[in-house]
């Protein structure tokens, strides 16, 4: 129905919100003439850009001094202006739910007791399905899983000039290393990353490109220097779609369980995916493209964003034996 004014509501980090992208299609393929907007926080915004499913994409910055107030009260205002008919909370938050409660929407699809349509979390399964079952209780049909991410072609010919720049041939094997994570102890060990790169040059001469945030950079430079061969870095200024149209370049990329993993998956580039606190089931990548490593300890998945861990025995568990045999059957599979 053309009439129908969605909100899809997921404020949360950068790899929540790509994991959002089946749901948000799944909207657009059953109400194809619908407006259709997403509130987002204003950091994880740029990855819903281009993104031909939405109507209109609205931020709320969490990081303002104000947020819970005029912010707040700013986003509340802008989503009445829209006239909304149905609001989905994708994250089901209590601020996110005081947003969809407050925004006029007739129909709040959510968790809590201000949702007209209550629907509790049900089992340990991937976030994707999580946010269907959101989407099944209103009747609308989700079923395909894949990740998406839309960048314009002045974006991928930007990154290729760039990597020619940095001296990366068009044509070479290109595999992505990322050593960073938003959570140190989801942090596999610069030195093992630095193993992997110099086996990656040694026997499939490929070139390694070894990214980071901006927050990342001594990390990055880390595992260049522990490297025997040469190591391309990328980090410091990198914008989260420039990162995005690097690592759709690769033709694999090495990463610990963090926001880019999803980006990677999301541009059809193959993972290679480490996982040790995080919960492998709900975040890890789907698909036959995809591999994911983790040591199995029982205190895995623990508690997001602990500091009570001493040992970090869940990461240091994954051997570099075992990740390189997953990188070299993944590549084996390109050539």
């Amino acid at each position: 129905m053309a009439s129908e004014k969605i909100l899809l509501i997921r404020l949360s980090s950068l790899g929540d919100v790509v994991l959002t992208t089946p749901a948000i299609r799944a909207v657009r393929t059953h109400f194809p003439e619908a407006y259709i907007a997403m509130l987002v926080a204003k950091q994880s915004a740029d990855v819903l850009r281009e993104n031909p499913h939405l109507n209109e994409i609205i931020t709320f910055d969490r990081l303002a001094k104000d947020k819970d107030t005029g912010e707040m009260l700013r986003v509340i205002r802008h989503l009445r202006e829209r006239k909304l008919t149905v609001a989905i909370d994708l994250q089901r938050k209590f601020r996110t739910e005081l947003l969809m409660y407050f925004s006029g929407a007739a129909e709040r699809v959510g968790k809590g007791r201000l949702c007209t349509v209550r629907v509790q979390e049900q089992g340990n399964k991937h976030a994707t399905a999580h946010y269907f079952d959101l989407l099944h209780a209103v009747g609308i049909p989700a079923s395909d899983q894949r990740l998406e991410l839309f960048l314009a072609e002045s974006e991928r010919i930007d990154a290729a000039s760039r990597l020619d720049t940095a001296g990366v041939s068009e044509t070479a094997l290109k595999v992505g290393l990322f050593p960073g994570a938003g959570w140190k102890l989801r942090e596999w060990m610069p030195e093992r990353f630095a193993a992997i790169g110099d086996r990656l040059v040694a026997q499939f001469n490929a070139n390694v490109l070894v990214f980071g945030g901006q927050k990342e950079t001594e990390l990055v430079q880390t595992v260049g220097d522990l490297m025997d061969a040469p190591a391309i870095p990328f980090a410091g200024n990198l914008q989260i779609r420039q990162l995005a149209a690097y690592i759709e370049q690769c033709d694999l990329f090495l990463t610990n369980d963090t926001g880019p993993m999803h980006i990677a998956a999301a541009v059809g580039t193959p993972t290679v995916s480490l996982f040790g606190p995080g919960n492998h089931i709900r975040f890890q990548p789907l698909g036959t493209m995809h591999q994911t490593i983790r040591h199995a300890v029982p205190c895995s998945p623990c508690k997001q964003f602990t500091d009570k861990c001493k040992d970090n025995i869940c990461m240091k568990g994954i051997a570099v034996d075992a990740v390189w045999q997953s990188i070299s059957h993944a590549l084996q599979q390109l050539s």
